[in-house]
């Protein structure tokens, strides 16, 4: 099967969660590469610092910052990319949140926050901005989890969550099937800071916690190869860090020809 690909340069990505860690790691990357900006974030200085980056890079960046368990902010984002997009190419879910608890401490709203976040944002973002993927293609990347396949004590929101983005990434393969539209799930694979702890976090931590964390900007390479899919490849769950490193050794081109076997899960059905 011959998978189609295009340069993502001068062209419009989304990504949520933006403001730190691996959303900022992605986002910092691709503006390197070319790709115009589109991020998010519910902190306005995380959110600005991740602009800032880019921007002293050369990059191209439009901020939002809103809380993606909000409809109604939720609803001017898609408003505002809809009207400011010139050609918008890729979606990448990453925003989420983390709390952990144990089954006794879960409240209703804690519980109904974390799903709203990590799981009905993505598939309602997805479903309002697949439209402006269809005619010429897209890929939509959906930030996953070791949570998403395991699972984890005192995480049972997340866990939740990241299996449901796991059963939402292989469905809409399933319905995008034939199309020029990528679904995809990617775990990062590396050791990063938690998504739960802000940059304001780190500054109270000892730094020997810190320094175990991996800079999630090695990672871009993955993101940035996945993000110029237009189907062919969809319904697959990838490792980032296997990824990156399969980039860095064999290349773009012979990487491409061997996604499925790089991949840590393939769909079955889908564009066979």
């Amino acid at each position: 099967m011959k998978y189609l690909r295009e340069p993502i340069e001068g062209m419009d990505v989304l990504v949520t969660g933006a403001g730190r860690g691996l959303g900022r790691g992605i986002a910092c990357f691709l503006g390197q590469v070319g790709a115009h900006l589109w991020i998010t974030s519910e902190v306005e200085e995380e959110l600005e610092k991740t602009a800032e980056n880019i921007r002293g890079s050369g990059g191209w960046v439009k901020t939002r910052v809103i809380d993606l368990a909000s409809e109604s902010e939720l609803s001017m984002l898609t408003r505002d990319v809809k009207q400011g997009s010139s050609r918008l190419v890729a979606i990448i879910n990453n925003a989420a949140v983390l709390e952990r608890q144990s089954l006794q401490q879960i409240n209703r709203d804690s519980w109904e926050y974390t799903l709203q976040v990590n799981l009905t944002a993505p598939v309602f973002l997805t479903r309002e901005m697949v439209p402006l993927l269809s005619d010429q293609g897209g890929s939509i990347i959906n930030i996953s989890s070791r949570a998403g396949v395991l699972g984890f004590a005192d995480q049972t929101a997340y866990c939740a969550s990241k299996f449901g983005i796991e059963a939402f990434t292989r469905c809409l393969a399933l319905e995008l099937s034939g199309s020029k539209i990528s679904v995809n799930s990617v775990t990062p694979g590396l050791k990063i800071k938690p998504t739960s702890i802000t940059d304001a976090d780190v500054v109270a931590l000892q730094s020997t916690t810190s320094q175990a964390w991996s800079d999630p900007t090695i990672l871009g390479p993955a993101f940035h190869l996945l993000a110029c899919l237009r189907g062919g490849i969809s319904g697959c769950r990838f490792d980032a860090f296997t990824l990156a490193n399969y980039i860095a050794e064999f290349g773009s081109e012979l990487t491409l020809e061997q996604l499925h076997e790089v991949a840590e899960y393939v769909l079955p059905g889908v564009d066979e």
